[in-house]
């Protein structure tokens, strides 16, 4: 029964102290406070909808969040970028979340290779980017335009 109790005592010490965080697409997050009411988009202009007893309705302006927290560095190559996916060491500490992003993001032929292939767009312009994509990622054929 004490096991049980002590067990019970734990988790919901868990529950009750667990933080409610943001994580936002360019890496920063926002740790949520207690009682506070943010409103995360993409839109500018926000509008939240106040019910009154006698039937009235009422839409109040807010703004979308801005806040992150302060230990927070913009990272220089954010995730998916060409320079990240240059430089990811892929699988150094297993297969992580940015594994998973590289996979997703830099790979685009599947070939577990991030190369010419992967990142340059052909145009049918004779350059040597160009020559250089045919020889190795379309059998030496030029670009077809489809």
């Amino acid at each position: 029964m004490k096991n049980i109790l002590a067990f019970a005592a734990i988790l919901t010490t868990m529950i009750v102290s667990a933080d409610t965080v943001i994580l936002y697409d360019d890496g920063s997050q926002y740790t949520v406070e207690d009682n506070e009411h943010i409103f995360i988009s993409n839109y500018q202009k926000l509008y939240y909808q106040q019910r009154y007893s006698r039937g009235d309705v009422l839409f109040h302006l807010t703004l979308p969040n801005t806040k992150r927290d302060v230990e927070y560095v913009e990272n220089p190559n954010p995730v998916g970028s060409h320079e990240w996916c240059e430089s990811h060491d892929l699988h150094a500490n297993g297969y992580t979340f940015e594994d998973h992003a590289w996979y997703k993001s830099c790979d685009s032929n599947n070939d577990g290779v991030y190369d010419l292939c992967d990142w340059y767009e052909p145009t049918g312009i004779s350059t040597f980017d160009e020559i250089e994509w045919q020889d190795k990622c379309n059998d030496g054929d030029p670009w077809d335009g489809s």
